[in-house]
């Protein structure tokens, strides 16, 4: 036979398979569904954990990458400018312990009138945070969080002029 007489053929063939597809069950199981409450689904997220933070219990000895000279220097350098010194006192905050160019800014959100921020870590879980929080390895403080920024004012010890505040943003990228 000619490819010309089988092709009809095949194309008989081809869609007698699709004659019986029980559709009228198929009706009948969607009609259930249809018919039953719409229940929203609880989820139940667990909440998450806390990171450990270590604290450096060495910050107050001798800088072991200064010579001895040139810490008596930075000592005196440090009290300049001591109301812009931060404050070490405090607990730090888990975004502290990561250096600003590192971490992500993914999102912002309005909650009542406040907003707040969503900050990815270099080991990808995200942290929420608002004005007044503290992130980065310069002691950076939140001053202000818009729908497309986190901008924040870090403090620096300068070695001529004692400590400084530099400006600094995690900008969302899209």
């Amino acid at each position: 036979m000619s490819p010309r007489a089988l092709t009809p053929l095949l194309l008989t063939a081809l869609l007698s398979g699709c004659n019986d597809a029980m559709l009228d069950q198929l009706d009948a199981t969607l009609a259930d569904i249809r018919r039953e409450p719409n229940v929203p689904v609880a989820i139940d997220a667990a909440p998450f954990p806390e990171p450990a933070l270590l604290n450096y219990r060495y910050s107050e000895s001798r800088s072991p990458f200064l010579a001895p000279e040139r810490l008596a220097r930075s000592e005196t350098i440090a009290t300049r400018n001591s109301a812009l010194a931060p404050d070490t006192e405090r607990p730090l905050e888990p975004l502290e312990a990561f250096a600003l160019p590192s971490l992500r800014l993914v999102g912002t959100l309005q909650m009542g009138t406040q907003r707040v921020a969503l900050i990815a870590t270099p080991d990808g879980s995200v942290v929420t945070v608002r004005e007044g929080n503290h992130l980065g390895t310069n002691y950076g403080e939140i001053t202000r969080i818009t729908l497309d920024e986190v901008t924040l004012v870090e403090r620096i010890l300068d070695e001529q002029q004692g400590w400084q505040t530099s400006p600094a943003a995690l900008s969302l990228q899209p």
